[in-house]
């Protein structure tokens, strides 16, 4: 279940002297072969707000690139593989040499330059996956749904809903895919729940978790 950037969008800030704020979001389109570029609306009420680049000014919340091109002003910060330092600049930002995706490109070679924006990856949070994980977990260890939600200190009825593929409560997935994959967080969980749910049950999830840190 490891976090992997999406290979087809990135975020856009602006970086200020005290604080970072959002510009926006750049997304591929395979289908299309588009780039689609959005300002965050906050950002478009900015009074001192900055266009990110010629071809994409403040006047609009949203734009479309042609097919198969990337907004000029975003591929003006990715280096030139002719430049004699573009192998030891994606040596630096821990990127292949040959990478041709402008997304991952922008979010690593050409994620600082000149100007005062930032691309940063945006990483995919896989819902299938934790949910696919979190029913084998359980179902290995031959525990209720309802002990395993007590014991993580998770309403019942949202665990409930998210194992039935019918949760939207992203922040609650996030925290169970936590548990999950870093057991010294569950096992601090399960020693301030655990005192409500069947003994032998807690046993199997930390030994599951961690045998060398039972609650």
């Amino acid at each position: 279940m490891n976090l992997q950037p999406d290979p087809h969008q990135l975020e856009v800030f602006h970086e200020g002297r005290r604080r970072r704020q959002l510009v926006g979001t750049l997304t591929y389109h395979p289908k299309t072969t588009r780039y689609s570029f959005t300002y965050d609306a906050k950002y478009l009420r900015q009074k001192n707000a900055v266009p990110l680049g010629p071809e994409l000014p403040l006047t609009k919340p949203s734009y479309q690139s042609k097919a198969k091109q990337l907004f000029s002003s975003l591929m003006d910060r990715i280096p030139s593989k002719e430049n004699p330092a573009y192998i030891d600049y994606c040596k630096a930002a821990g990127i292949d040499p040959g990478e041709e995706n402008p997304v991952r490109l922008l979010t690593s070679v050409g994620r600082r330059g000149p100007s005062t924006f930032i691309f940063e990856p945006v990483y995919k949070f896989d819902r299938d996956a934790l949910i696919s994980a979190l029913k084998e977990f359980r179902q290995r260890l031959d525990i209720s749904l309802w002990e395993l939600a007590r014991a993580f200190d998770v309403p019942y009825l949202t665990m409930q809903r998210i194992e039935a593929s019918k949760s939207k409560d992203e922040l609650t997935m996030r925290l169970i895919y936590c548990y999950l994959t870093f057991p010294d967080t569950a096992i601090w969980q399960l020693k301030i729940s655990g005192r409500y749910v069947n003994r032998d049950s807690v046993i199997k999830i930390a030994k599951a978790l961690n045998p060398q840190a039972l609650p």
